[in-house]
């Protein structure tokens, strides 16, 4: 017969020794030091593998850390299901618990092709903070350092994207001055401010520029698309023959470089469209000598005598029609 004492000691203990277990059941070796880098910015590193634990460091984009150990469990966290690891922190900052989730394998052999992996997925962002898009640029102005060849080309537009992330973040006063000028004087000769939009942009000459370094390559082929959709300065508003002028001036020059293009097939129909407004055969039959119905007139004539040699080289299925509503736009169709 067992004393009832007994029991209550042999219950008290099972209690200490079930709270205890998940101390020691929360983590898993690694059975040796395993590198990581992080792969967004502002990683932060905790206490625990806890969300709710103490914030320890928060850490840039690609830095390398050795892993030891991990949770026991897998935990969902802004959508990614990973484990958390213990790491060495930087510069002798202790350890510290981050999620799997933010973090990849590194291998220093192999480091080109990680890089490649972490800037196509922050490329993936629509937008980022001002400090994440200068975090951004940095990693991206460090690994241009050992690149040479097409790996070089990736990340010489992957540093203007990031430059575009960090302008678009930056704010300005009433008179367009930049809240953070420091930035702005540096990269002077690759932004503006866009008064409509509001914000502060790399200047679409600067995907253009370094479109002509890789011609006639696919790389070159991706930066004159980036180039024709950078923000475009002023505004047109409804008025339908300075939209077609610019889309000229962006998507007619990507066709005209890239007629058969990944995105031709796409500039074609956008031009498409464009030209079929009647205020394009309107401003061709305006005679008048007024400076701005003659400017205009001679700007439409110019631009589509540009389009007609671009199309003429494209083979996408819209060819055909573009060409001849071209056809009747030229002098002899306009009479």
């Amino acid at each position: 017969m067992h004393h009832p004492k007994s029991i209550l000691t042999l219950a008290v203990c099972s209690l200490f020794i079930a709270l205890a277990a998940p101390a020691h059941a929360q983590e898993v070796s690694l059975g040796g030091a395993r590198q990581k880098i992080t792969t967004a910015s502002a990683v932060r590193a905790r206490t625990a593998p806890d969300t709710t634990a103490a914030e320890v460091t928060r850490l840039k984009l690609g830095t390398v850390l050795s892993a030891d150990a991990r949770s026991a469990e897998q935990v969902e966290v802004g959508g990614k299901k990973e484990y958390w690891y213990r790491v060495a922190l930087p510069e002798g900052g202790g350890t510290g618990w981050v999620f799997g989730g933010l973090l990849a394998d590194y291998d220093p052999a192999r480091r080109g092709e990680t890089v490649r992996r972490i800037v196509e997925e922050r490329l993936k962002a629509e937008t980022m903070s001002f400090d994440d898009g200068v975090d951004f640029y940095n990693f991206v102005e460090a690994a241009l350092a050992g690149a040479s060849g097409a790996a070089r080309g990736e990340l010489e537009l992957a540093r203007l994207h990031a430059v575009n992330f960090a302008a678009g973040a930056m704010g300005a006063d009433d008179q367009g001055r930049p809240s953070k000028p420091d930035f702005q004087k540096a990269h002077e000769r690759e932004i503006y401010y866009h008064e409509l939009a509001g914000g502060w942009a790399v200047k679409s000459e600067a995907f253009w520029e370094l479109e002509k370094k890789y011609r006639g390559t696919p790389l070159g082929d991706r930066i004159a698309w980036d180039a024709a959709n950078a923000l475009y300065p002023g505004e047109c508003e409804s008025d339908e023959v300075c939209q077609f002028l610019r889309l000229q001036d962006t998507q007619g020059q990507y066709l005209g470089l890239y007629p058969t293009g990944a995105h031709a097939p796409e500039a074609l129909q956008n031009l498409k469209e464009a030209l079929a407004s009647q205020e394009l055969d309107a401003s061709l039959k305006n005679k008048s000598n007024e400076q701005y119905a003659r400017q205009e007139r001679e700007a439409l004539q110019k631009a589509l005598a540009e389009v007609r040699a671009a199309v003429s080289k494209a083979n996408a299925p819209e060819r055909a029609e573009v060409l001849r509503r071209l056809e009747q736009l030229s002098p002899r169709g306009t009479r």
